[in-house]
């Protein structure tokens, strides 16, 4: 009985432990998804009522959260045609539960020029942030609240 319990126990490790290592890489995928400019693989990532909520989004787009796959795919398309040559490093992949938190760092040159001059095309920009992902039982993302600053997190504490 006891041995019994034992492998019952440690194939539950094992399930947790691939439940989380999956959650963390879908993280990772939709976080190069959307922000990539790419948004062929959101389908298969998140819920169809996912809601996406980042500081800068009430700036840029006037509301606090995007809601819906289908506005998420808009905003990713929209992304890529401001910024090209992106690349998006991962410092760190937490996860627990139904959560995962990634701290990020991005970069990536604007396309165009901004009608104010605050972006020039063609120049290299970069900031971090850290987001927090939330996963449904069946493992699809229904939520994406992040954090974002320039420089971002890791930057700010390194001497």
């Amino acid at each position: 009985m006891i041995f019994i319990m034992g492998i019952s126990l440690l194939s539950a490790c094992e399930e947790d432990n691939n439940t989380i290592v999956e959650r963390k890489m879908k993280a990772e995928q939709l976080f190069r998804s959307v922000y990539g400019g790419d948004p062929a693989q959101i389908d298969s990532l998140v819920s169809h009522d996912v809601v996406s909520s980042y500081p800068i989004f009430e700036q840029l787009l006037g509301t606090k959260a995007i809601r819906g796959r289908e506005a998420l795919k808009n905003f990713a398309i929209g992304f890529g045609k401001r910024w090209k040559d992106a690349q998006v490093t991962f410092n760190e992949a937490i996860a627990e539960d139904n959560n995962v938190v990634l701290v990020w760092s991005f970069s990536a040159k604007r396309m165009t020029t901004t009608p104010d001059s605050s972006f020039i095309a063609d120049q290299q920009y970069s900031w971090g942030g850290i987001t927090l992902f939330q996963f449904d039982a069946s493992g699809k993302i229904t939520g994406e609240i992040g954090e974002e600053s320039s420089p971002g997190p890791l930057k700010r504490i390194k001497k």
